[in-house]
């Protein structure tokens, strides 16, 4: 395989690596802490910046600011954790984990579940990037590791990992279990997944780069299959708890699939809700808010799919080893181009993208060329910040 050239960093580009020390969780735990704190005040200075022009000048208080961040899902999972699944239909869909923490979150903090929401957020966020710093270390070395953590943060859609969302909470799984399952950990590996699939039904896809992974480190051999085979079994589990409760509180197993309708989801064959999503963005005006929207996960989604290519195609492809981390992002991205919600083709696309970790990995691989470092993190803050706007003014464009 082609080697990275190392360039040295300029001012402009990523804040400096830490060294690697034989504590490698030590330093993925501040390189985390670094980039959770200055994502942190970016959003604190971007939100109070975004109140100013309606509140007369007056610089709003942090409750201000945190309720321009509980839009949308954020608030449905606040309620949820509030009030239970029996305040409407369309809630079943969103899956417990989240909202159950929030709710232990809010006996022991102070204020109400939106501040609860938040430090679980946030904790989460954390944790994901320390362990998207652990794989990626382990994978392709510290400053492919420091570039992977700082891409995903700058994310024009990276604020869902901080404020009142799921996204957090079932990267950290997510991730988890891939590393889990990387160093042979499979009963760890398996109970995060079922956190995982309790968090989110998609969870349930790390079946299969857990099991590639898997028979890959037997050498495909059916005989060299172990008793700890049976961690993959658990990944299920958190759906089929969901469903149990589903079947008692609710009085149907599947509620959680039913409650979809509501929300106007449906699949359609791989690849077909990426070409709606393209005819939809020629129904409106060009500015318009469901031409944007079309556009902007129409767009992030060939543009991810052109950074899993290259994982297999050219200088900066993985190895045979690493497969397993291409069949999740293939997976992920295959069932966002399959997802209609709403009449909205591939609805939240751009935001569902960051789960396709081979694509910050091999993003960060080619990162190691300071010009593409610099655009990707200038480009990435600058819509970040944009959209965050976007999302609190309440626009159905970014949700």
């Amino acid at each position: 395989m082609p080697t990275l050239t190392a360039y040295p960093a300029p001012a402009t580009t990523s804040p400096p690596i830490v060294a690697p020390t034989r504590k490698p969780w030590h330093a993925a735990l501040r390189s985390a802490l670094a980039v959770w704190s200055v994502i942190t005040v970016a959003h604190l200075a971007v939100s109070t910046l975004a109140w100013l022009p309606r509140r007369d000048g007056q610089v709003p208080d942090p409750w201000m600011i945190f309720l321009g961040w509980n839009r949308w899902d954020a608030g449905h999972y606040v309620r949820i954790a509030e009030s239970g699944y029996h305040i409407g239909p369309g809630y079943p869909a969103f899956f417990p984990l989240y909202p159950l923490l929030v709710h232990a979150g809010d006996a022991v903090l102070p204020g109400t579940a939106l501040v609860s929401a938040l430090v679980v957020a946030n904790a989460a966020a954390f944790g994901a990037l320390a362990v998207l710093h652990r794989l990626a270390e382990h994978e392709f070395g510290p400053r492919v590791a420091h570039r992977a953590i700082w891409y995903l943060a700058a994310f024009p859609t990276g604020f869902f990992l901080f404020i009142g969302y799921n996204e957090s909470l079932f990267l950290l799984l997510a991730v988890g279990a891939l590393y889990a399952g990387r160093r042979g950990h499979w009963w760890l590996a398996g109970a995060l997944g079922a956190l995982s699939s309790a968090t989110r039904l998609f969870g349930v896809l790390l079946l299969a780069p857990l099991a590639v992974e898997y028979l890959r480190q037997i050498d495909w051999r059916p005989r060299g299959i172990r008793r700890d085979v049976l961690g993959l079994a658990l990944v299920p589990l958190g759906v089929a708890a969901y469903a149990v409760f589903c079947a008692v509180s609710l009085g149907n197993p599947l509620a959680f699939s039913r409650a979809q309708d509501q929300w106007g989801r449906r699949y359609t064959v791989p690849g077909e809700a990426w070409l709606i999503a393209v005819r939809q963005a020629h129904g409106h005006g060009l500015l318009s808010p469901p031409t944007l929207g079309a556009l902007l996960d129409a767009g992030t989604i060939l543009l991810a799919v052109v950074l899993l290519i290259l994982c297999v195609k050219g200088r900066f492809r993985f190895r045979r080893d690493q497969v397993y981390l291409v069949v999740q992002a293939g997976l992920t991205l295959v069932m966002l181009m399959s997802t209609e919600v709403g009449g909205r083709s591939m609805q939240s696309a751009a935001r569902y993208a960051m789960e396709a970790i081979a694509v910050f990995l091999v993003l960060a691989r080619i990162g190691a060329n300071q010009v593409v470092d610099r655009a990707v993190l200038v480009i990435g803050v600058a819509l970040h910040a944009v959209f965050l706007v976007i999302f609190m003014a309440g626009t159905f464009l970014v949700a």
